[in-house]
């Protein structure tokens, strides 16, 4: 038995490098072509026509984009002709430098829409935002599973979606918070997700940065919980019940982004505890007015 632990480790550990050595081949491909495009600007004009085409790749890179994100047949179903991104960053190192709605593929999984937020560190793949308190996050397990909402607007991405992206890897997760007084603050941290058969386990794999302190609690490992699925921590209390929406919650009292949406402090105590709130920047009771969370792999930290 530990023989075969031990090789399924050193599997892990090669599919892990793997996933790293493709996301560096994909880096030098848009490096590459990026070069090219330099090249054809200084082509002398007069050796240019009239019916001069665009660099292959570039042609190439604009039929994906109109094949796979955008373009639908008749049901109304995208269609498919090329290969779909694994995450919002393979779409940023593709070219795609916009912000908004795509459709991703991570090995093993059906296509997927994500809202994929491009800044200048490359593309995050956004998992949840509450910004307006359109959307009720007081939902089952089955709901957390599968997401919900409108990637535009207020959604929780989904757990099993979550996980094909991550897939046992190395992610980092940026949190950013905003409070009713146009103050921000963000915090971030690696982890990676485990699946179902783990209550979807958040593994912390490296310490937090940012200017807030630790409000996930002093513990590595957190499951998922729900109020029909209570996992936490708190052997006499279902957190997710008492508190409102599913978290990975620890002990109940550190942070909860999924709560009830409140556009003032409700004069019940009850009531407050149940709001959306990260313990360590505003307090237990002040419910906060949007967050985002996203994630991009922590691999990319390391290559030039």
């Amino acid at each position: 038995q530990s023989l075969m632990d031990a090789q399924n480790v050193r599997i892990d550990e090669l599919l892990q490098k793997i996933k790293q050595q493709q996301y560096k081949l994909d880096k030098q491909n848009l490096q590459i072509k990026s070069l090219q495009s330099k090249v054809n600007l200084l082509i002398p004009l007069h050796l240019k026509d009239n019916k001069t085409q665009s660099p292959k790749w570039k042609i190439n890179l604009q039929k994906s984009f109109s094949l796979t994100n955008q373009s639908q047949n008749a049901s109304g179903e995208p269609v498919l002709m090329q290969k779909l991104p694994e995450d919002c960053h393979q779409l940023f190192l593709a070219g795609q430098q916009s912000s908004g709605v795509f459709q991703v593929q991570p090995a093993g999984s059906q296509p997927f829409k994500v809202y994929c937020d491009m800044t200048a560190e490359g593309g995050w793949t956004v998992i949840q935002r509450r910004a307006d308190g359109s959307v009720d996050f007081d939902r089952l397990w089955d709901a957390y599973k599968n997401g919900f909402g409108d990637l535009h607007g207020d959604f929780w991405l989904g757990l099993e979606k979550m996980h094909h992206l991550i897939q046992e890897g190395r992610y980092n997760l940026l949190i950013e918070l905003e409070d009713w007084e146009g103050n921000s603050q963000v915090v971030q941290f690696v982890f990676s997700l485990g699946g179902e058969s783990t209550a979807y386990m958040l593994n912390l794999l490296g310490p937090l940065s940012g200017e807030l302190e630790n409000a996930i609690g002093d513990f590595r490992q957190l499951p998922f919980s729900t109020r029909d699925r209570d996992h936490d921590l708190k052997a006499d209390t279902n957190c997710a019940k008492h508190l409102s929406g599913g978290w990975w919650f620890s002990t109940c009292g550190h942070a909860n982004l999924n709560g009830k949406y409140f556009r003032s402090i409700p004069r019940q105590r009850h009531e407050r505890k149940q709001g959306i709130f990260w313990k360590t920047w505003k307090g237990r009771y002040y419910p906060l007015k949007s967050t985002t969370m996203k994630i991009q792999p922590a691999t990319l930290e390391a290559e030039p």
